[in-house]
């Protein structure tokens, strides 16, 4: 077995790896400057707002990451929002590095980097857009990291740094329960492995981990347990086996990787199980559980590309020292053939989101769901439209975030959707909007009418002059306003205060 002699701070030694974060970090900055806010980092930035032990939907730390560059930085702009993703995306390179050189060698480093800067997921997704994976790849990767040094030092005391990443990684998002169920499968599986069941050190670190969960399941207990129901419920497939929402399911993770990059890292995973070496395979079920379960839950249920993600990560990993053995044409063709796609790809994005030049619909344009609602707060400043008895609001959460983190929390925004207010529900209770005038913000790409779905809300619903939208001088779409005037009754939501 190889001796573990490399620091995660060798990486900074190593210019290679250092010109590979440095024009990643660049091209990540510019990226971030120009692309508008998707739906769910600007509600994620609303979530920033609030600080709180938990929400809706998540745990809390995808809070930290939304307004770190705010806290930092004091200003709101698309760069601020997404300075966290961005810096935890570089910590999860130096992990990714050390892990793989400790296991293989320094070629084998390199070809991890080059693999989360080439990859879109990773390099844009994960690496630049604020989403739970950005701290929740920090975590994964440190878990397995303490799980590599266990295995090379054959040393439980460093069960104590896998309580911690369990820890921080289940307040980063619920899906680090299956590091938990991959190390359980590890101390079961393998011989070499079933020792530490004898080791007071994993009882420890699992009790720290416990204990640093402990404030979100508090805080689920005193909100009604709304994020374990909403989260158990999307991840829990409820209708029939479906081979079409199967493949599907595949497809979306095909796009996300690039299809043969996700064909090389499933081969990679099944070399390693064919090949069977104790030094590699304890690092199987972190690949083959996320990937595996949320495929098959993609059987029954559309599932989100993402869900399987942080499995890929234990993947590139195994698929790194099979690559050891590969000829240099076909490892030049990996990664030549997937950073060009992805360089193409985003240089589109970024030119798209700056000047429109593909001209497609509101509809089918995403870089339109973030654009232009810090327009919409200035003009209805200047239109003297709000006041301390005046709130926003939308018929989805989705909008509800960009409208919410365009006011810089400097007005009250709702959410009237019975369904899916999400965290809205809490941060703007209904009895406390009773009474107050409401201006109804609607994105060009909706076409529902306030007036059929709340006028039994409201004394008077009067439609006002849109406020157009414009993108390097050219006309894009108006965003549709209504005031309505008294609300007379709360409106009913599923969940909430």
């Amino acid at each position: 077995m190889k001796n573990s002699v490399i620091s995660i701070f060798d990486i900074f030694k190593d210019k290679a790896a250092l010109l590979i974060l440095g024009i990643g970090f660049i091209v990540r900055i510019i990226a971030s400057i120009f692309v508008a806010p998707g739906i769910d980092e600007a509600y994620y930035g609303v979530c920033s707002y609030f600080p709180a032990w938990g929400y809706f939907d998540h745990p809390p730390i995808v809070a930290v990451t939304a307004g770190l560059g705010r806290w930092l930085s004091g200003s709101f702009s698309t760069l601020s929002l997404r300075f966290g993703a961005i810096l935890l995306f570089i910590i999860s390179a130096v992990l990714m590095y050390s892990i793989v050189r400790n296991l293989f060698n320094r070629k084998a480093a390199i070809f991890s980097l080059l693999f989360l800067h080439t990859i879109p997921y990773f390099f844009v997704g994960m690496g630049a857009f604020v989403i739970p994976d950005n701290a929740l790849g920090v975590f994964w990767l440190l878990f397995i990291l303490s799980i590599m040094k266990i295995h090379q030092t054959q040393k439980g005391v460093w069960f104590l740094l896998s309580g911690v990443s369990l820890g921080f990684a289940m307040l980063s998002k619920y899906h680090a329960i299956l590091l938990l169920a991959s190390i359980g499968f590890c101390l079961i599986a393998f011989k070499e492995w079933r020792r530490y069941w004898k080791s007071p050190f994993l009882y420890i670190g699992l009790l720290i981990a416990g204990l640093m969960f402990l404030p979100n399941i508090l805080w689920n207990a005193q909100h009604d347990w709304v994020s374990y129901a909403y989260q158990f419920g999307k991840g829990v497939g409820r209708h029939s086996i479906s081979f079409t929402k199967f493949y599907q399911g595949v497809l979306v993770q095909a796009a996300y990787l690039l299809p043969w990059i996700m064909i090389i890292l499933i081969m990679g995973i099944i070399k390693t199980i064919d090949k069977n070496d104790k030094n590699t395979r304890w690092l199987l079920p972190f690949a083959i559980l996320p990937i595996g379960i949320f495929t098959l839950i993609g059987a029954t249920q559309q599932i989100l590309p993402h869900w399987p993600m942080p499995g890929y990560l234990a993947a590139i990993i195994l698929t790194c020292g099979w690559m050891l053995h590969w000829k240099k044409p076909a490892i030049k063709w990996t990664f030549w053939s997937t950073g060009i796609v992805t360089a193409v790809l985003l240089i589109v994005v970024v030119i798209h989101s700056i000047i429109g030049f593909l001209n497609l619909s509101v509809k089918l344009d995403l870089t339109l769901e973030g654009y232009g609602w810090d327009k919409v707060i200035d003009e209805l400043e200047d239109r003297s439209l709000l006041d301390e008895d005046t709130f926003l609001f939308t018929h989805k959460y989705i909008t509800g975030g960009e409208l919410g983190y365009a006011t810089q929390k400097k007005y009250p925004v709702a959410v009237f959707d019975k369904g899916s207010a999400h965290h809205f529900a809490y941060w703007s209770p209904m009895d406390s909007l009773v009474g107050k005038d409401g201006i109804f913000v609607m994105h060009p790409r909706y076409t529902t009418s306030p007036e059929e779905r709340y006028s039994e809300f409201f004394e008077e619903i009067i439609p006002l002059k849109g406020i157009m939208i414009y993108r390097n001088g050219k006309y894009e779409m108006t965003y549709n306003l209504w005031l309505c005037k008294n609300l007379k009754k709360p409106y009913p939501l599923e969940y909430g205060p």
